[in-house]
This record gives structure tokens, C-alpha cells and sequence, in this order.
């Protein structure tokens, strides 16, 4: 006997995850990345460069290397991280970095970066995590200490999941520094966290304007427009991230959930399957496999899914749930049996 049908659906809308600079991901965390960076042959760095941490698409912190070419990131929960460097002077650097609090809670890295063949152009303009960054002193003229300092506050207070101070501290960091574009990606996560999607999408058309190649920009927009039910734009937006960085999960996880809602499914489970291939432990990605299963009455490949859910993520708030729905579904929720 076929299983009937349930009308459910975990709603989405509040389960995507903007991407967001230097937060923290708990604050129990306790891995490390302590990592040293040096020019090929192994020729100590002319001057500091930016390195960024990524975590399922979405950056969780970004530091300068010191003089010694040392950079050092704490507070990381157990996961898989990529160390990325984008500097005008040298070729693109990511590698990936497997954290594990409980085996090893500081993870070493030797960085070596081939400098660019091309001759550097009379732009001070930087492709890269920041575009208006050449070197530390460029950086100083161009971000104020006080834009600096408004900002650090505004990530400690999102550590603290104090959302509304951090909001004010984001602004007055801005309007210290017009076009300190990492400011305005935060402050566009957290006028989302508020549900002022208008105010996050401007915050978002300012940082892809600043940052045109970097990807995240372009997935925080396609996130809005999900959320406001523009899925056109949407699409077009997920996809111009994607051209940029195509082996982002969360960028396909947000490209199934737009495609489930403007009806096309085989694409949309294509681009879910992606997303947990990238990165096996985007919870959410699961939920939203469930919702097309349901929507095409495929019970039972949606049962599976929600218990491979159940059984990875047992203290996601969303377990009860699906725990729930399992049980609508004919299906036994204690997954151990």
C-alpha cells in the first residue's frame, strides 16, 4: 500500500543562513588555525595580506598576517574550513582544513604563494576580499581606526547574539568609512536576522558594487529575494554567484530551494544533492530535499531523508520536528532501530 500524503512543509524562510564576516560560529567553539605565509621559494612576505575562513559558503572570520607572515584564527566548531588569500600581488590561495576540537584543537598551515607573472597595473584597486585594499598603510588612509574599531564591536556583540547593538555599531562604522564593504555585508545579515529584508538588500547591492567578485555578495541577494518571493531574481542572482565560486554549498543549497519554488524539481533536487556533496553536514539541505519529496509524493525517499536528518543532526531545534513528521508518515522516528 502506497503511503498517503502529507501536506507539510518545514518552512525554509527562516532556516537560510546569510553569509556573514569574522562571526564566530559558537562561542564554545575551541579549534584553531594557526598558519604562517611565505612567498614561493619561501621568501618571508614584503607586507601583510588578507586571509579569510569559509565554512559552508559563508565567511567566518578574516585576519591580516602579522610581520612575521603568522596569522592566527580561534573559536572554530568542529568542520571542514577552507583558508582562502586573494592579493593582487600573488595567484589565488585556498586550501581546505579539517578541524576536530577533540583530537586536535590547533591546526597548523605553511602558506606558499606564487607571485603573479603579470606586471601590476597603476590601480589601487584590489580584486579580492577587498577592493580598496593594496597594503596595510592604504588600508589605514581607507578605513578609519574609528570604522575599524565601530566594527570590531559589531562583531562581538553578534558573537554575543546581541543583534540590535551590533546593528548600531555597523552603522556608525559605516559612516566612518562609506565603503567598508564588510561592514555592510554584517549589517545586511543582520537586518535580515530582523526581517528588514529592504534594508539588507541595499546593504548587499553596496558590497556587490565594492566586492563585484566576491561570491558571497551575490548569494546574500539571491537569499533576499528568495525570502521576499522574487524567485526570478533570485535565480539570476544564485547563479551569478555560482559563476564565481561554483563549489559553494551553500550556493547550491539556496539554488535548490529558489528552483523547488519556481517549480522546477529535478533541477532543484540536482542542485540539493550538489550542495550535500560539498558539504556533508548542511543540515538544512536535508529539510529541503524533504519538502520536493513531499511535494511529489515521494513519501518514502522523504521518510529516508528526514532519517538520515534525525540521526545526523540530533540537536538541531528542527529534529523534533521531522521526528513529528516521521511519525505522520507511518515511519518510526527512533532512527537507532
Amino acid at each position: 500500500m502506497r503511503p498517503r500524503h502529507v501536506s507539510f512543509l518545514v518552512h525554509l524562510a527562516f532556516v537560510f543562513f546569510p553569509l556573514i564576516s569574522s562571526i564566530a560560529l559558537a562561542q564554545n567553539a575551541n579549534g584553531s588555525i594557526l598558519g604562517r605565509v611565505r612567498v614561493v621559494p619561501g621568501t618571508d612576505l614584503p607586507r601583510p595580506v588578507l586571509v579569510t575562513i569559509d565554512a559552508h559558503g559563508a565567511i567566518v572570520s578574516s585576519t591580516y598576517t602579522d610581520a612575521d607572515g603568522q596569522f592566527w584564527v580561534n573559536g572554530l566548531l568542529g568542520n571542514v574550513y577552507h583558508v582562502n588569500i586573494n592579493d593582487d600581488d600573488y595567484l589565488p590561495f585556498t586550501e581546505s582544513v579539517s578541524i576536530d576540537p577533540a583530537v586536535s584543537p590547533v591546526h597548523t598551515l605553511n602558506v606558499y604563494l606564487n607571485p603573479k607573472p603579470a606586471a601590476k597595473t597603476s590601480s589601487t584597486s584590489v580584486h579580492g576580499a577587498n577592493p580598496h585594499m593594496t597594503n596595510s598603510g592604504e588600508y589605514t588612509k581607507q578605513v578609519p581606526k574609528a570604522a575599524r574599531k565601530e566594527y570590531d564591536k559589531g562583531v562581538a556583540a553578534d558573537q554575543e547574539g546581541k543583534t540590535e547593538e551590533a546593528i548600531k555599531h555597523y552603522e556608525s562604522a559605516i559612516a566612518a568609512a562609506p565603503d567598508f564593504y564588510a561592514a555592510q555585508n554584517n549589517l545586511g545579515t543582520d537586518y535580515m536576522a530582523m526581517t528588514n529584508f529592504q534594508g539588507a538588500q541595499k546593504q548587499f547591492e553596496k558590497v556587490v558594487k565594492l566586492n563585484p567578485s566576491d561570491a558571497s555578495a551575490y548569494f546574500n541577494l539571491g537569499n533576499v529575494y528568495l525570502l521576499t518571493k522574487r524567485y526570478v531574481d533570485a535565480k539570476e542572482w544564485v547563479e551569478r554567484g555560482l559563476s564565481r565560486q561554483p563549489d559553494s554549498a551553500f550556493g547550491h543549497f539556496v539554488q535548490g530551494a529558489v528552483l523547488t519554488h519556481i517549480g522546477e524539481l529535478q533541477q532543484a533536487e540536482i542542485a540539493l544533492r550538489r550542495s550535500l556533496e560539498l558539504d556533508p553536514i548542511m543540515a538544512k539541505a536535508h529539510l529541503a530535499l524533504v519538502n520536493l519529496y513531499l511535494q511529489q509524493q515521494r513519501n518514502e525517499e522523504a521518510v529516508a531523508e528526514l532519517k538520515i536528518f534525525v540521526k545526523s543532526f540530533p540537536e538541531d531545534p528542527a529534529t523534533a520536528h521531522a521526528k513529528e513528521l516521521l511519525l505522520k508518515l507511518g515511519a518510526s522516528p527512533d532512527v537507532n532501530r
